[in-house]
């Protein structure tokens, strides 16, 4: 079998919008002494006559080719036109729509909540004890201060097959609203909390699966004071005579535990 192939030059093309590198080269093939008969044929010639997937654009470094299309050339002698396009993608990285696709999405946030105490004691993996939880008062005769406490929002979306569908959804309907057990994107145990999933079928034989986690630095513990029968902050001189809430205790609304890691095995 003896291949002949040309590469259109016209057809090159290469661009890029604001870092995201996008690039096509076109080739016709034909083999005169063995015609080539179907697209199977003409793959086989990637990697030796034409290029591959993963190789990469012509004079570039991080331009790899991605994807590709086959077609015959209408009136012609057996003659096929094969386009490959390019982007600045990982050679072997996972496509939106197949198995095994992560994307990863953090949202550094903040928001004002309402506390007694300042640098309270969390206790261990943020499980209640309903001890006092020391740290510096800061409210006003039982009024509590307004600041701002650091977390985040992760976004998980994976690719999955839809034969594996069924046990996921039973391990996300089990997580749902408890805290990693063991250490998850890098948060301590007890810091995130799996808010749940969001699920559709993006192919005959695959699912898309966009988990929602947050991660709190107080391991999701509030702080309650301690109040009369009459539900007034008790609350008594400190050792400057400022007027404070006596007794500050955590509340832990999440006390479940789940092992993330049983959610999926791409992440």
């Amino acid at each position: 079998m003896a291949v002949e192939y040309i590469e259109l030059q016209e057809t090159r093309g290469f661009s890029d919008n604001g870092g995201k590198k996008s690039a096509s080269r076109t080739f016709h093939v034909w083999d005169d002494a063995s015609p080539i008969t179907s697209p199977s044929g003409v793959r086989a010639t990637f990697g030796s006559s034409l290029p591959d997937i993963g190789d990469l654009f012509p004079d570039e470094t991080v331009v790899y080719a991605i994807s590709y299309s086959i077609r015959f050339v209408p009136e012609s002698r057996n003659i096929w036109e094969v386009t490959f396009n390019y982007e600045n993608t990982e050679p072997g990285g996972k496509l939106p729509q197949e198995e095994g696709y992560v994307q990863i999405t953090i949202d550094y946030r903040s928001e004002f909540r309402d506390l007694w105490r300042l640098s309270p004691t969390i206790p261990s993996n943020g499980t209640q004890n309903n001890n006092d939880c020391g740290g510096t008062s800061i409210d006003s005769a039982g009024v509590p201060l307004s600041v701002l406490v650091r977390m985040s929002d992760i976004t998980i979306t994976e690719t999955v097959s839809a034969a594996s569908f069924p046990a996921r959804s039973l391990a996300i309907r089990a997580a749902r609203g408890r805290r990693n057990l063991t250490v998850f994107q890098g948060a301590p145990i007890g810091q995130v909390l799996y808010q749940g999933a969001n699920a559709s079928r993006v192919g005959l034989e695959k699912f898309s699966i966009t988990h929602k986690f947050a991660q709190d630095e107080f391991s999701h513990m509030l702080q309650s004071p301690k109040r009369n029968q009459t539900g007034e902050v008790i609350y008594g001189p400190d050792a400057q005579q400022n007027q404070r809430a006596t007794v500050v205790t955590l509340i832990q609304p999440f006390p479940g535990f789940a092992d993330f890691n049983l959610l999926s095995e791409n992440f």
